[in-house]
C-alpha cells in the first residue's frame, strides 16, 4: 500500500490519476479536505486529510511506502521524513532541491539502522539524467568530468509547483561539482553547444539535482549540468547573478510568485518531447556520449518514473538507507518509463 501526499497538487493529481489508470490503489493525501475527497470519489480510492506537522505518524499506519509529492520540498520534506523514519514507511519525493538531497543523505545512517530508504528525486529531477550518468561511466570507467543536458520542444510549460520551488531557491545560488567538491561557479552565464540529435544548439549552465546526486550514483568528481533556454532567460539569468541577495527577503519572492503561470494542458504535454544528453571524459580525453528521448518532463515522464520507484518499493526491491535512482535500480531504470529511448554515439 502507498500514500501519495500532495494529490491535490497540479502534479500529484496527475500522478494519482495515472496511478489509478494502471491499475495502482493509492491512498490520497494532502490538507485540502474538500478537493481530496472529491478526487478520492472519482477514483474510487481511499483518502487521508493531515498536515505536516503532528500526528503524521498515525496517518502512515499500513503504509509501506510515500510519494511526497508537495513542494517546495525544502520546507517540507523534514516533517515527513521524521515520519517515515518512526514509522519505518520509505520515502520517495519528486525534488530536485540540492539543500533537501543534503538534508536527506544526513539521515542515511539513521535510516538504514531503521531498514528504511530514502529516496528523493523519483521525478524528472533526476532519474533520467541519474540513470544517464551511471550509464556513461559504465561505458566510461574512468571518467573524471560529467556534463548533462535537456531541452524541450513542444508548448509543454513547467508546473506551479515547479515554477515555486525555482523562486523559493533563488537564494540558494549557483552550485557545480569540482574536484568532489561542491562549489559556486565563477559569476556570469555560462554556455555551449549540444547536439540533442538534429544539430548543435547553445545550452546554458544551470544548477540541477545532478551536481548532488549524480556524484553519489557514479563517483565521478566533476560534474555541470545545461539546459536550452530562450536568449531573453540567459539574460534575465545574468542580472540574477547581481539581484540574488535581495531574494533572501521573503515578501520579494512571495511577490515574484504572484506571477506563477497555470500547468501545461494534458493536449500540450502530448505535444512535447524531452530530450537528454550526456558526456564523459576521463584524463586522457577519452569521451562517451549517450541521448535519451521521452515524453513532457515536469508531468507525464515524472509521473511515470516515479510510479515505476513505487512498483520497485512494493515489490519489495529497496535498499535501506539514502539513495539515488540510479544506485538503487540501475542504469536502466529509466527505459521502464513508457516512451524512453536511449541512444549510445560517440
Amino acid at each position: 500500500m502507498f500514500l501519495l501526499y500532495g494529490a491535490t497538487g497540479f502534479v500529484g493529481e496527475a500522478i494519482a490519476r495515472l496511478a489509478v489508470q494502471s491499475g495502482l490503489r493509492p491512498i490520497l493525501a494532502g490538507r485540502n479536505a474538500g478537493h481530496l475527497a472529491a478526487l478520492a470519489a472519482e477514483l474510487g480510492v481511499e483518502h487521508r486529510v493531515f498536515e505536516l506537522g503532528a500526528n503524521i505518524d498515525a496517518s502512515l499506519d499500513a503504509v509501506k511506502v510515500v510519494l511526497h509529492c508537495a513542494g517546495p520540498y525544502v520546507h517540507t520534506f523534514k516533517p515527513m521524513v521524521e515520519a517515515c523514519l518512526r514509522t519505518r514507511t520509505h520515502y520517495l519525493d519528486l525534488t530536485g532541491e540540492i539543500p533537501v538531497y543534503e538534508g536527506i543523505a544526513a539521515r542515511d545512517s539513521e535510516a538504514k539502522a531503521q531498514g528504511v530508504m530514502l529516496l528523493p528525486g523519483v521525478g524528472f529531477d533526476v532519474v533520467p539524467t541519474d540513470c544517464l550518468a551511471l550509464h556513461l561511466k559504465q561505458r566510461l570507467p574512468s571518467a573524471t568530468r560529467l556534463t548533462l543536458a535537456f531541452r524541450t520542444q513542444g508548448p509543454g510549460g513547467l508546473p506551479p509547483g515547479t515554477q515555486r520551488t525555482m523562486i523559493e531557491l533563488i537564494p540558494y545560488g549557483n552550485r557545480v561539482r569540482r574536484n568532489g567538491r561542491l562549489e559556486v561557479p565563477e559569476r556570469g552565464v555560462t554556455t555551449r553547444m549540444i547536439d540533442f540529435g538534429d544539430g548543435p544548439v547553445v545550452a546554458t549552465r544551470i544548477t540541477w539535482g545532478d551536481v548532488f546526486m549524480a556524484f553519489h550514483s557514479t563517483g565521478i568528481p566533476n560534474i555541470e549540468d545545461y539546459v536550452v533556454l530562450p536568449e531573453s532567460t540567459r539574460r534575465q539569468m545574468a542580472k540574477m547573478d547581481y539581484l540574488r541577495p535581495l531574494f533572501r527577503i521573503p515578501a520579494l519572492r512571495n511577490l515574484l510568485k504572484r506571477g506563477v503561470k497555470p500547468g501545461p494542458s494534458a493536449e500540450k504535454r502530448a505535444r512535447t518531447v524531452t530530450h537528454v544528453w550526456g558526456e564523459v571524459e576521463d584524463d586522457q580525453g577519452r569521451r562517451a556520449r549517450s541521448r535519451l528521448t521521452g515524453p513532457e518532463a515536469g508531468v507525464v515522464w515524472t509521473g511515470r518514473a516515479a510510479l515505476a520507484a513505487v512498483r520497485q518499493v512494493l515489490s519489495g526491491n529497496v535498499s535501506p538507507g539514502f539513495q539515488t535512482p540510479a544506485r538503487a535500480y540501475g542504469a536502466n531504470f529509466v527505459l521502464e518509463c513508457e516512451g524512453v529511448t536511449r541512444e549510445d554515439f560517440d
